[in-house]
């Protein structure tokens, strides 16, 4: 199975169900997708999770459940998954499996790629977090690690995906 992941207007294909962060000395699993949504199937999108809030506080995400306590409300749905913490309107984590019927709102090369390489699932990731003292921000039209920005890419992640602060 093919998954395609989309973080702001950068679309990264893999084989892979993780997210990992590599600082060029170690990595980091940070995002697992256990299950993605299936309603014939009856299976839910279902994640693991290992990110910190902006204030340092770590999150532990397991099969959509909180597994540490972390001071944050979970909004779970059939096929997404938001994390918030208590007064905050945007989620530090927002995790959303597209419904085919939605891809053509998606930017042309993104569109281009799925209609290419024909994915099983399609799923963003939005949120504003840190995973090994690297800062994600990742929004609609971009990506930031640290302070270096991804935008409009297409990345073929035969070996899963691997992001890293480092532009490549």
């Amino acid at each position: 199975m093919k998954h395609a992941f989309i973080f702001g207007t950068t679309i990264f294909l893999s084989e892979q169900n993780t997210l990992t962060y590599s600082d060029g000395l170690s990595n980091i699993e940070f995002l697992k997708i256990l299950s993605f949504y299936d309603d014939q199937k009856g299976k839910v999108l279902t994640i693991d999770a290992s990110i910190n809030t902006q204030n340092g506080e770590a999150i532990r995400i397991s099969a959509n459940a909180n597994e540490n306590s972390a001071n944050v409300q979970l909004d779970v749905t059939s096929g997404r998954i938001k994390v918030f913490q208590p007064g905050h309107a945007e989620p530090v984590l927002d995790v959303y499996q597209f419904d085919p019927h939605e891809y053509p709102g998606l930017s042309s090369h993104v569109l281009n790629e799925i209609h290419a390489q024909h994915p099983d699932h399609v799923v963003t990731i939005k949120g504003n977090f840190f995973v090994g003292g690297a800062h994600f921000l990742i929004e609609n039209e971009k990506m930031f690690i640290d302070s270096n920005g991804y935008a409009n890419g297409v990345e073929n992640a035969h070996n899963g995906i691997i992001l890293s602060a480092a532009v490549a």
